[in-house]
């Protein structure tokens, strides 16, 4: 498992996959700034300082940022074995597939938390050039555990759509549209019960992050449910890769593969 894992990172480099990932993540904090600036005085935080400034991060990148591109990154990863047409080179290995996209998932997993820190350094930095007060050694190491956390917690609530949509070969862009609706819908949910359930809110929730500010709810999330959602969330990702068919989804890619080579002949051909 740790030479899959190697691997991926090895890939890694050859990809610009990632500078989307650096771009989307350096996003959260200068929106959280630049909100704070064009609000209305009613709606605008009146102490805003690294502590709300790290909090608003957190809830930009939980809701909006990491779920879309801790799943495009994730799904790119495992479709370039299509479209590279390795899928089928890699059945008669002594590596099963099932092996080899638990070892995607997991780089993708170890991926996510460095762009946790990465968001943090970038926090870091838009806070200090800001001006904003409030900067300590508990606010800062509070701040760092929260956004690692939360990024871990985050991925494992969007696992199942990336393992699901690694079935088949594009469909991975598909996933990236439901993880979008996946986390903006947190957003809208108030009741406490549906808050600790739902998977891109129950990270936040075991992380012991306040969510009143963002959602105006008072009473706290249920630490037992979201660490029950999240196990749910890991174990349906272990049963949907343990149920994938490599060898149908390495034919259907030989089958398209077949296809544009024959489509690009009749165009030469013409």
């Amino acid at each position: 498992m740790f030479r899959i894992i190697k691997a991926e990172f090895l890939k890694l480099k050859r990809f610009h996959i990632l500078l989307i990932g650096l771009v989307g993540m350096t996003l959260p904090a200068i929106l959280s700034v630049f909100t704070q600036a064009v609000a209305t005085p009613e709606v605008t935080t009146q102490i805003f300082d690294f502590s709300a400034l790290f909090n608003s991060t957190i809830w930009n990148s939980a809701t909006i940022f990491m779920p879309v591109i801790f799943t495009l990154i994730g799904g790119y990863l495992i479709n370039r074995e299509y479209t590279d047409n390795t899928l089928k080179n890699i059945l008669p290995v002594p590596v099963s597939f099932q092996r080899l996209l638990f070892g995607k998932l997991l780089a993708m997993g170890i991926i996510s938390v460095l762009f946790g820190f990465y968001s943090y350094v970038v926090t870091l930095i838009v806070g200090s050039l800001s001006g904003l007060s409030g900067r300590n050694a508990g606010i800062l190491f509070t701040g760092l555990l929260q956004m690692l956390g939360i990024s871990l917690f985050t991925y494992i609530a969007i696992l199942p759509i990336i393992a699901l949509t690694s079935r088949k070969q594009g469909l991975f862009m598909g996933g990236v549209i439901v993880s979008f609706l996946f986390g903006y819908s947190a957003m809208f949910i108030k009741n406490v019960t549906l808050r600790s359930l739902y998977p891109i809110l129950s990270g936040l929730t075991v992380m012991g992050f306040d969510t009143g500010t963002f959602m105006n709810t008072s009473e706290p999330g249920n630490l037992a449910l979201s660490v029950l959602s999240l196990i749910v969330m890991f174990l349906l990702t272990i049963v949907i890769v343990i149920l994938t068919n490599p060898a149908q989804a390495a034919r259907k890619s030989k089958k398209r593969n077949v296809a544009s080579v024959f489509l690009r002949s009749g165009q030469k051909g013409r």
